[in-house]
């Protein structure tokens, strides 16, 4: 696929993510990890309708991975659980990827979380107390 049709597939899963912390977080971390080619449409699990919908099958997802990598494996069971609400090991899931990775679902996990939304209490040397957004506890990568 070339490189519009990848970008006219993220908006695509991006929209359907929305309004859901937990599934946009999933939906980010299928677009980011591995260069994004397990969000191609041709993997069993993005659907893509004529009427120009698209959306994660996670049952396909689960499904689907046997063949793949530890690291493959572990980074989609972490897409599936926040996309599907499914369980996962989470110990297996940390100390079996790469640091690229890693941080792709620490990021997941504070967005799924919405510690870009958090606010903190400050408070000045003068004893004034301010509200603060101190912005995600682990940022996406770039």
């Amino acid at each position: 696929m070339d490189e519009r049709g990848r970008i006219e597939v993220a908006a695509r899963l991006r929209e359907w993510a929305r309004g859901s912390l937990p599934m946009g977080a999933g939906v980010e971390l299928l677009l980011r990890a591995f260069d994004g080619r397990f969000a191609d449409p041709s993997c069993r699990w993005v659907i893509s309708e004529p009427d120009g919908r698209a959306w994660v099958e996670v049952d396909a997802l689960n499904a689907g991975t046997g063949v793949l990598s530890g690291g493959e494996r572990r980074v989609l069971a972490m897409v599936a659980a926040l996309i599907g609400e499914t369980t996962v090991d989470v110990v297996d899931i940390v100390t079996g990827l790469d640091r690229t990775h890693l941080h792709l679902i620490l990021a997941a996990l504070a967005h799924a979380a919405a510690s870009h939304e958090h606010t903190d209490v400050v408070v000045d040397p003068d004893g004034v107390a301010h509200l603060s957004r101190p912005g995600a506890l682990v940022r996406w990568p770039t």
